[in-house]
């Protein structure tokens, strides 16, 4: 069992593992980084912090797959409890009394958990949390420092202020200085966040996996959408050298550069028509499917409407408008990626040399190699000799148009670009 924790700033790394020997730690929490991780039956993953400002969140059904697997998920203090309290009901194990909060309706804000922070390692936070402030608060009141109408208005004035700039200086209402002051002589009610963290922290060994027959939605199928199979594709990989290569990244090198890679995405659109030619041609022609002329003009070229025959060119139809709704990451997720060494060397090679040449000149980028020139490379991979040829060599692997092709291969051009030129 390897536990997992995702932590900045609400706690240090030191006190994580110390609190959790033999924890693994991560930055906060962000889109892809489950399904990035190795996680296995059995492991537990601890998500204190997570971003959401400056980079996407962690996504619910990221936490769904991982649960689904097999893994224990405990959410506590900030982007965690935020997200256990919206899935405790599907096995997320929420803890302490920020979640607590969020779970009985107490917060509903992302506000309430949000902090301003320095970069990594420090993240050394710039502002103060509102659940930090309303325990506090209740805590002053308690005590008897603050009335209940200064404890009100200490919290709707804080409530005023963005996020990133609450302050003790920021926050201007009647009974601040006596919170203040109560916090000095008392600091183990100063940080609600870090001391939720603490707790979940210190009894990790009492928390248990998801029971899938305690929860029918793991069984079903239904909320594996077709964009949890893109993230999968998408942050699901190894590292080459350091540099981490998608399933995705893979397979959509071998769908531009692989000569046989036609004949691959035959048989997996065939396979989800309805299985052999035979079989896809039966299912055409039960829902009604006809060859047109129209078909042909626009989905063979010349040559091909000319003198295949009607079955033929029905299935090279079939095959092409596929295109039009599937995608790469639908078959990474039905068949794997199955990708040699070679190729995932190539994609990383290709990250290594682009990021080389945006390092030349402020502004370089692969985002400013021209459309043409692109277009141009397709073509003379593919052999494509004809706007028309190239359109249909682009259906023939799974590419909608000859756009989505050549944003496709702009992340690959530059190292085939250089080992042309330079062998």
């Amino acid at each position: 069992m390897t536990v997992h924790v995702f932590v900045g700033p609400t706690l240090a790394v030191h006190e994580v593992v110390r609190l959790a020997e033999g924890a693994v730690t991560h930055p906060p929490v962000r889109h892809g980084d489950l399904l990035r991780l190795p996680l296995e039956h059995g492991d537990v993953a601890v998500i204190i912090d997570g971003f959401y400002h400056q980079s996407a969140s962690v996504r619910h059904k990221e936490i769904l797959h991982v649960l689904a697997n097999g893994v224990t998920v405990v959410g506590c203090s900030s982007m965690g409890a935020l997200r256990a309290a919206e899935l405790h009901p599907y096995g997320m194990i929420g803890s302490g009394r920020v979640f607590a909060m969020y779970r009985d309706g107490v917060i509903d804000g992302d506000d309430e958990v949000a902090v301003a922070h320095d970069e990594a390692p420090s993240y050394r936070p710039f502002s103060i949390p509102l659940v930090n402030l309303r325990h506090a608060i209740a805590q002053a009141e308690t005590a008897g420092v603050l009335s209940p109408r200064q404890a009100g208005e200490i919290v709707a004035a804080a409530r005023e202020v963005p996020y990133s700039d609450r302050s003790w200086r920021a926050v201007k209402a009647d009974g601040v200085d006596e919170l203040r002051a109560f916090l000095t002589r008392h600091p183990e009610h100063g940080d609600l966040k870090a001391s939720d963290a603490r707790a979940a922290l210190s009894r990790l060994g009492t928390f248990r996996p998801p029971d899938p027959d305690a929860h029918d939605w793991i069984q079903a199928n239904g909320w594996r959408s077709a964009y949890l199979h893109e993230w999968l594709a998408t942050f699901r990989g190894t590292s080459v050298e350091g540099i981490h290569v998608g399933d995705a990244a893979a397979m959509r090198y071998r769908q531009i550069y692989e000569q046989d890679f036609p004949r691959r995405w035959r048989d997996h659109v065939l396979t989800r028509i309805a299985g052999s030619p035979a079989q896809a041609l039966a299912a055409a022609a039960e829902a009604g499917v006809r060859l047109t002329a129209a078909h042909r003009r626009t989905w063979l070229t010349a040559e091909e409407a000319e003198l295949l025959p009607d079955d033929e060119a029905l299935l090279l139809v079939l095959i092409r408008t596929h295109g039009q709704t599937g995608d790469i990451h639908a078959l990474v997720a039905a068949e794997g990626v199955n990708t040699t060494d070679e190729h995932r060397t190539a994609v990383a090679e290709s990250q290594a040399i682009n990021a080389e040449v945006a390092g030349w000149e402020p502004g370089r980028s692969i985002e400013l190699l021209k459309y043409e020139t692109l277009r141009a490379h397709l073509a003379r991979t593919w052999k494509a000799h004809s706007a028309e040829h190239l359109k249909a060599a682009g259906r023939d692997r799974g590419f909608a148009s000859v756009r989505l092709a050549v944003r496709a291969v702009r992340p690959f051009y530059l190292r085939h670009h250089f080992l042309a030129v330079s062998p």
